[in-house]
């Protein structure tokens, strides 16, 4: 099977920017970004699921049932931490795709990006914020803000300038954790961005690779070599989270009980903040490139594995539109906080894709764009784009690209 289609693609990332409408010839992708995509919001919208609205059994008015207890320890083991992280590589690919499109039109790449992801930030990410503390739009477009003015020097010279980048800023990230995000949440947003741009100048090391690219012919190694370094990296971060407790252990009194600061909170070491901050990421990195690695594998083979992945590309070329509804349907249970059980929040989590990959396969089989896609769209090009999908010889082609990226 080969690894690319002429349809649009989506979150964490942008597959390409807009072609110009009049082109007639239907822009090559690489089929498994669009499906990586729709995995990773499929495990943020679960993960915030229980999170937008309290479930019982987090606010102490029902114990949990041993059920209960296997699912949410399965989810949050499978999907907690790695597909925010799988999210945040993909948008750095996106960044580049659409970076190189902008250049091919003879645009002016730059300012494409700032007021692109600028309008993404000031117009879905801070209203988002407001009613959910856990918006991740305000982030990647503070980061994608930042990034772009260093995409000259990432895409110039070596293929591993980037992966230095991250390497480096990931290391520099717990420190600027610790020290400014302590107690405002503000400030904690300010201080996730160097690890949101480590994670993003990793997708802008994978987008630079030929191996993404629709037009490369031979055995791709890439995949596996990434299942591999996930299989290597995500334990060490285990290591590292858990042994901050064995290097900084917390501070009791004479009673036993933790030593408390003048927040409230435990006395932890800065320190073991700094493991713990280090461990996470390295752990979403390694889940991330596990997950990765396995979809492009997948998606590569043409087998029935293939076929179903497939079914999801739909949705994820339309993760802007998904990942803000999901929130605007768990809010309708907000009645209910405190006594809606773990189990039925996943439960609607899972109902709501299954519906929504039937809404996104008919959708996008009939426009362009997702509905939140063509609004920001639409603003960042200062008029209406065209919606309805036409095809024929003269006629617009489907080419555009949705998402958060």
């Amino acid at each position: 099977m080969q690894e690319t289609t002429p349809h649009p693609p989506v979150p964490g990332a942008d597959q390409s920017a807009e072609p110009p409408e009049s082109a007639a010839v239907p822009a090559r992708r690489v089929a498994f970004l669009d499906v990586a995509r729709a995995l990773a919001m499929i495990g943020v919208v679960m993960m915030n699921a229980p999170v937008v609205v309290f479930a019982a059994e987090r606010g102490g008015e029902r114990t949990e049932s041993t059920l209960t207890s296997v699912v949410d320890a399965a989810l949050n083991l499978l999907m907690s931490g790695n597909a925010r992280s799988m999210l945040m590589v993909l948008l750095g690919v996106g960044v580049v795709l659409a970076w190189r499109a902008a250049e091919k039109r003879g645009g002016r790449p730059m300012v494409l990006m700032l007021w692109r992801y600028a309008v993404l930030g000031v117009v879905f990410g801070v209203p988002h914020l407001l009613v959910f503390s856990g918006d991740i739009l305000t982030l990647y477009s503070v980061s994608a803000l930042l990034l772009a003015p260093a995409l000259p020097l990432l895409l110039g010279g070596s293929r591993a300038r980037p992966f230095w980048a991250a390497v480096a800023l990931f290391a520099a990230a717990p420190a600027l954790e610790y020290f400014v995000g302590q107690g405002n949440e503000l400030l904690f947003l300010v201080a996730m961005v160097p690890q949101t741009l480590a994670f993003f100048c990793l997708g802008v090391w994978l987008a630079r690779r030929p191996e993404l690219s629709p037009d490369f012919e031979g055995p791709i190694r890439l995949p596996v070599r990434m299942i591999w370094a996930g299989l290597l990296i995500k334990p060490l971060g285990f290591v590292l989270m858990f042994g901050s407790d064995w290097l900084f252990p917390m501070e009791f009194d004479a009673e036993g009980i933790p030593v408390l600061g003048a927040d409230g909170l435990p006395v932890v070491d800065p320190g073991s903040h700094a493991l713990v901050s280090l461990g996470a990421s390295l752990a979403g990195l390694g889940g991330a490139l596990i997950y990765l690695g396995l979809v492009w594998w997948l998606v590569r083979r043409g087998r029935a594995a293939s076929r179903v992945l497939g079914t999801l590309a739909p949705l994820g070329r339309m993760t802007l539109t998904v990942y803000l509804l999901s929130t605007a349907v768990f809010l309708c249970t907000k009645p209910l906080e405190g006594e809606i059980t773990l189990l039925a929040q996943y439960g609607l989590a899972a109902a709501y894709f299954a519906v929504m990959i039937l809404v996104a396969r008919w959708w996008m089989g009939a426009f362009r764009l997702g509905p939140l896609e063509w609004v920001w769209r639409s603003i960042v090009r200062l008029r209406p784009l065209p919606l309805r999908r036409r095809t024929g010889a003269g006629q617009e082609t489907d080419k555009a690209h949705t998402g958060i990226g």
